[in-house]
């Protein structure tokens, strides 16, 4: 399925839309089904979506009660390290919203191998979740094409048969945990953030076919599939 691009004039105005939509999928999941299943993502773009969130009149309009936070990846750091995407949601949103801290799933990945944090994390979405699917999943797009912790040419690319999985980066010589694309594409809902200049390039290689085999590429979410832009990246 393609993506449905939805182009804002900038940075802030991304921010804004994107909060609007978060509330308005918050809302109808709560109403539908009493519950709202959350993947976050780490990247400035999605911080500001945070910040905002934090914020009137958008923190009053989600019963943050029936709200269950998890994370789409993580580096394998203490949640106090400056490099932790936890630590960054718990910063921006977390700390300042009426979530119970029962519905905050982060993965634990400063204890143990990286391969058993997978597991477990695994464990935890189907001991919380029993099956569901996520009701809105959101991602970060790098300049190499990666999201989550799925980066080009390495083995997470190929796992379909577990929620989660440990990856080493090379190029940042660095573990991660990541949910898989079978995760990804079931949610109800994936939204790819990208902005500024420095992703116009690869917006334009990826919208244009001039490459191919990237991980967003291989995105085939089953639901509906956004991605908010500002104008910057679309640019080209």
């Amino acid at each position: 399925m393609k993506a449905q691009q939805k182009i804002l004039a900038d940075s802030a105005t991304l921010i804004q839309a994107a909060a609007e939509h978060f509330v308005a999928t918050a809302r109808a999941a709560i109403a539908k089904r009493g519950v709202f299943y959350v993947a976050l993502a780490g990247g400035s773009t999605p911080k500001g979506l945070y910040e905002k969130l934090a914020t009137s009149p958008y923190i009053e309009q989600i019963d943050w009660a029936r709200v269950h936070l998890f994370f789409g990846d993580e580096r394998c750091v203490p949640a106090t390290h400056d490099d932790s995407n936890f630590k960054m949601a718990r910063q921006a949103m977390i700390d300042l919203i009426p979530i119970p801290v029962e519905n905050v799933h982060r993965m634990p990945t400063e204890s143990g191998e990286p391969a058993d944090v997978a597991v477990r994390y695994a464990a935890t979405m189907t001991e919380v979740m029993d099956g569901a699917p996520f009701d809105l999943l959101l991602l970060g797009l790098g300049p190499d094409g990666h999201i989550a912790s799925l980066f080009p040419e390495t083995p997470a690319l190929d796992i379909v048969d577990t929620l989660t999985t440990s990856v080493y980066v090379q190029k940042f010589d660095s573990w991660r945990v990541t949910m898989t694309y079978p995760v990804i594409n079931s949610a109800r809902q994936v939204i790819v953030f990208i902005s500024g200049e420095a992703k116009a390039a690869i917006v334009n290689d990826i919208t244009n076919e001039t490459i191919t085999g990237l991980p967003v590429q291989r995105l085939a979410p089953e639901n509906d599939y956004y991605w908010f832009m500002d104008k910057a990246a679309a640019g080209q």
